[in-house]
């Protein structure tokens, strides 16, 4: 069988937090990518909602679980595992996976769905700006200003687990994939200042999105724009309901799909252009992506992967986003979509009453090729295999050759 076709025992591990979120759905899409082309996939999955008496040990085994090393170990030997494919690992699993792989001379991959590695809160953000003291000063700061969940106990022990896999160097082995270049820009500048893994192993690799049918013409989409996600404070929500208050009665309406901590505050301030649909199942929330004029993503975070742009363009939507990390970068300025700046109603709202003007003169069957080409499954699945493939072969070899493609 030709290296290009040759099917794979791949042992999937994923952490669920208490409440489902992206990372959960991207792990379940991998597992049937793989198990679509022919790959034999086993999975290690566990949730931080594990109770019982266990509980009060958790910050311990949070740090390094014997049980996880014990379970690993033997599901690669009885599965015969080419590689293990770590996406989520805080808290119950634990970095011990890692050493379990080392241990058992199996090479092993982690999926980055965020900075976690040297941000305790994995989304460089603190009291609603973009915060780096944790990957340039020390992971105390995140302790000190209590950044994970609001509590300086939690923060501590998420603080703990990296520090101490520091000291072992734990992530020296591991090889790492960051969803977007500019993911992999801030890794490796962060990495540089403390260097915490081999940037030789490092690779970039997407999520991906599903195909859809050809576009909409502009003229036959309804007047709305759509903002999907968390309603909570780094989505940017408070700078959404300022914009189309600022926006008046001849606003299109803005359709708000979500749950989140900040909904009902959203509920008692919006003005009468918006309308709440809550959490949509996936199928219908993409039939809205494309029927709108446009997205809405005004993050006052980094990101890790703009997924709902990347979703809006295959439908050859444009989005209007913060001009900031991976939502900025998702759009090319006037061809794509518009950029305003992060926090700001008064430009958000600019760049709503531009995207008027602009929107007819945007080729939009030209905006899903280009991100089909870029986010397609297909495409992502030819380059996790080629990820694969180099690590595979890297295994055997010392060192690993560099990976930064």
């Amino acid at each position: 069988m030709s290296e290009s076709t040759k099917t794979y025992h791949i042992l999937l591990v994923h952490c669920r937090y208490r409440l489902p979120g992206g990372e959960d759905a991207v792990f379940a899409a991998e597992r049937a990518l793989l198990e679509s082309h022919g790959h034999k996939v086993f999975v290690y999955e566990r949730s931080n909602a594990e109770g019982g008496a266990s509980r009060l040990l958790l910050p311990l085994r949070a740090v390094f679980s014997l049980r996880t090393m014990r379970d690993i170990r033997t599901l690669i030997r009885r599965h015969h595992i080419d590689l293990v494919h770590v996406h989520n690992t805080l808290l119950v699993i634990s970095p011990s996976v890692f050493t379990a792989c080392r241990l058992a001379g199996v090479p092993v991959v982690q999926t980055l769905h965020n900075f976690r590695l040297f941000c305790p809160n994995g989304i460089l953000l603190r009291d609603g700006h973009v915060c780096e003291d944790c990957p340039r000063r020390s992971l105390l700061c995140a302790v000190r200003h209590g950044c994970y969940r609001g509590s300086r106990a939690q923060s501590a022990v998420c603080a703990a687990i990296y520090a101490f896999h520091r000291l072992l160097g734990t992530y020296r082995h591991v090889n790492l994939i960051a969803l977007t270049p500019f993911d992999r820009d801030k890794l490796l500048e962060f990495n540089a200042r403390r260097p915490v893994f081999d940037p030789a192993r490092l690779y970039v690799r997407p999520n991906g999105v599903d195909d859809t049918d050809l576009p909409l013409p502009w003229a036959a989409r309804d007047n709305c724009i759509v903002m999907a996600g968390r309603l909570e404070e780094l989505k940017g929500v408070r700078t959404a309901l300022e914009a189309w208050k600022l926006l008046g009665p001849d606003a299109p309406r803005l359709i708000v799909a979500g749950t989140g901590p900040l909904e009902d505050w959203m509920h008692r301030h919006a003005p009468g252009t918006v309308t709440f649909v809550g959490q949509l199942p996936h199928r219908e929330l993409a039939a809205l992506l494309a029927r709108c004029q446009a997205v809405l993503c005004p993050s006052l975070c980094y990101e890790s992967f703009a997924l709902v742009p990347a979703e809006a363009h295959a439908a050859g939507t444009p989005a209007l986003v913060s001009d900031l990390g991976n939502v900025g970068a998702a759009v090319r300025e006037g061809v794509d979509g518009l950029h305003f700046a992060p926090g700001d109603a008064a430009s958000l709202a600019d760049a709503v009453r531009r995207l008027a003007k602009l929107g007819p003169t945007l080729d939009l069957p030209a905006i899903r090729r280009d991100a089909l080409q870029a986010y397609g499954r297909q495409t992502g699945y030819r380059r996790l295999i080629e990820i694969y493939q180099q690590i595979l072969g890297d295994a055997h070899k010392a060192p690993a050759s560099g990976g930064t493609l």
